[in-house]
């Protein structure tokens, strides 16, 4: 019984670092653009990059330049019903003034095996119809194991923008690491740059349509787009498609007096399900701004 028992434990950490390789052979996790931040992004298909919201210290900073109101939340993503990748994050946004916001994210992908973790602060300012952000990111990789103990660290910057077209259309492009930074192990290996530019469509107070390209340094660019469908007052259903790998997105998200809630669910065409949630806590001081936001 004792050498079943260790030789399915043996399985069962195979089958896990077999997972994780597929995860970051795919660049879904890695360290070279910047992770996805919130269920709502999720449900989407991660087509955020001309939106405004709460989640904009994750996904583009610019979108701070629009937030009214102080915030924080917390989001878990279930990836693929594997344990030992899953992520947690958390993070704070408030206004400084009317066009200046400010932000806080931190997220932790992994075990006390092999682990993520990004710290990063930034900031996004109103300018007319555009806004402009800036965010500084500390990035550590490790691995703590009986065969092998490994760490390496980097200071990644990135910046976005977001252009108001009109009352309907906004554009938004993102780079993420600027300066091309690498890592401090021996191997000097270099941190991805992302580049990333998109549209937000408004026809209505209730719909909203999204896309963006992604190109990632050796990788082939991808194609997302995401739709949201406000059913009935501050009730939210959502969908969306990415194009490498081929994902599938669904979500559903409601506002209740102070609290948001939001909850996805997407395909991998090899690894099956995930599952992402996110609660956020609005400060406010009246409750229109911040059912507005």
């Amino acid at each position: 019984m004792k050498e079943q028992s260790g030789h399915l434990s043996r399985q069962k950490n195979f089958l896990r670092s077999f997972v994780i390789f597929l995860i970051l052979s795919t660049k879904s996790f890695a360290d070279g653009s910047p992770f996805p931040v919130g269920a709502r992004s999720w449900g989407l298909a991660n087509a955020t990059i001309a939106r405004s919201d709460y989640y904009s210290i994750g996904n583009n900073v610019a979108g701070l330049g629009g937030i009214k109101t102080a915030a924080i939340f917390s989001t878990y993503n279930s990836h693929f019903n594997f344990e030992g990748i899953s992520t947690l994050g958390v993070g704070a946004v408030m206004p400084l003034s009317e066009d200046l916001g400010i932000g806080l994210s931190i997220r932790r992908f992994g075990d006390n095996v092999y682990n993520q973790i990004a710290v990063g602060a930034g900031a996004g300012h109103h300018i007319g119809r555009f806004s402009l952000g800036l965010k500084l990111n500390y990035l550590q990789t490790a691995i703590s194991s009986s065969a092998i103990i490994f760490s390496k660290k980097a200071l990644v910057l990135e910046f976005g923008g977001i252009v108001m077209i009109s009352s309907k259309l906004y554009f938004g492009a993102h780079m993420y690491n600027v300066t091309q930074s690498s890592y401090s192990d021996n191997l000097r290996e270099r941190v991805d740059t992302s580049l990333r530019t998109g549209f937000l469509y408004k026809p209505s107070k209730t719909v909203e349509l999204s896309a963006e390209i992604e190109k990632v340094t050796d990788n082939p660019m991808t194609l997302r787009i995401g739709l949201e469908y406000e059913i009935v007052r501050n009730f939210f259903v959502r969908t969306g498609i990415n194009s490498k790998p081929q994902t599938n997105h669904f979500g559903i998200g409601f506002k209740v007096s102070q609290f948001h809630l939001n909850y996805a669910m997407h395909t991998h065409p090899q690894l099956g399900w995930s599952h992402h949630f996110s609660i956020c806590y609005v400060f406010f001081g009246n409750k229109n701004t911040a059912i507005k936001n």
